[in-house]
C-alpha cells in the first residue's frame, strides 16, 4: 500500500528543493550580467552609453561589473552547489554511515 501523505511530502520538498536551486542559479547569473554604474556629469545629465560591442571582439575580463554584484553571484553560486551536494548526500546511501 502506498503511502500518500508521505508521497505528497517527498514530492513537495523536492519540487521546493529544485525551485530554490533554479532561482539561486538564474540569480547568479544575473548578477554575473549587471552592467557597470553610469556616469553623472556634474549638470545632472547621465553620460549614454558606450557604443555597441561586435561579439568577436568582446574581452570578457573587463566588464566593469561592480564588486557587490560578482560577490553575490559567487555566494548564489556557492549556494546552489551546497544543495546540490547535500541531495547527493541525501541520495547515496552510503554516505550516512
Amino acid at each position: 500500500m502506498i503511502d500518500w501523505a508521505a508521497f505528497l511530502i517527498v514530492f513537495s520538498a523536492a519540487l521546493f528543493a529544485a525551485a530554490a536551486l533554479v532561482a539561486l542559479y538564474s540569480l547568479g547569473i544575473r548578477f554575473l550580467a549587471t552592467p557597470p554604474p553610469k556616469i553623472v556629469r556634474e549638470d545632472g545629465s547621465v553620460e549614454p552609453d558606450a557604443p555597441s560591442r561586435d561579439d568577436e571582439d568582446d574581452d570578457v575580463d573587463a566588464l566593469d561589473r561592480p564588486r557587490w554584484a560578482s560577490a553575490a553571484a559567487y555566494a548564489c553560486f556557492t549556494l546552489s552547489a551546497i544543495g546540490v551536494l547535500y541531495g547527493i548526500y541525501l541520495i547515496v546511501p552510503a554516505l550516512h554511515r
